[in-house]
């Protein structure tokens, strides 16, 4: 029987969108892979940094809680061949940020000290990583621009953008979120967000099923 090669699912995470296949090929066999239940944390706000996550399927969230008021910021959701922890490959500063599965999700694991010393030995790799890492910089950057520019509808019509992905019917649905969730991210009240959610709704812009937002036509640019 024909051995079947894995699937080389690095080249479709934006991190190593640079690097030959080649090299992908024995930086994914220092992976290992886990799956976690709905609701666990995988990363906890505080922990040592150790390891950098590849999402493999699920839906998760990165949330940093307020000490002073006790309240939960979501700074983003994350789905397939989307990663974090990407700064423990460079530091072992504890996280800055807990990361929390919204259903069950599978991930792959690369330990910081494994890659660390494959870049000594392929000091190229490393150069070609560093316009992803600017890239994802720069989208921070973007992300905070919005939040302090944009009033709520226009942020919940962001959010809205970035999350919906074309499923194989051609539809554009975002994943499950709860109204709470979206405030979370967004930095508004739920009771705002409903009635945002709700007004697209009677437009016929959007509609919601099973906690999933269906984006129906282009959403206004203003409201």
């Amino acid at each position: 029987m024909k051995k079947t090669t894995p699937e080389l699912f690095l080249k479709h995470v934006h991190l190593f969108s640079s690097i030959p296949d080649e090299y992908l090929q024995e930086i994914q066999q220092l992976t290992v892979t886990r799956v976690f239940k709905k609701n666990t944390f995988i990363v906890t706000q505080g922990d040592d940094s150790q390891s950098l996550y590849l999402v493999l399927s699920g839906h998760l969230k990165v949330i940093v809680n307020d000490e002073d008021s006790g309240k939960e910021v979501i700074l983003k959701f994350l789905h397939r061949h989307d990663y974090f922890g990407e700064l423990a490959l460079f530091d072992s500063a504890p996280r800055s940020a807990s990361v929390l599965t919204l259903e069950e999700t599978q991930v792959a694991l690369l330990p910081a000290n494994h890659f660390m010393a494959y870049l000594n030995q392929h000091p190229d790799v490393a150069l070609s990583i560093l316009p992803s890492l600017a890239s994802r910089t720069r989208m921070l950057s973007e992300h905070i621009y919005k939040l302090a520019s944009l009033d709520t509808y226009g942020r919940v019509a962001d959010l809205l953008k970035e999350q919906a992905i074309e499923d194989e019917n051609g539809v554009f649905k975002t994943p499950k979120m709860t109204h709470q969730d979206i405030a979370s991210a967004v930095g508004a009240s739920r009771e705002m967000v409903t009635k945002i959610l709700k007004e697209l709704k009677i437009g016929n812009y959007i509609d919601i099923v099973n906690k999933q937002i269906i984006v129906n036509r282009e959403l206004p640019k203003y409201w």
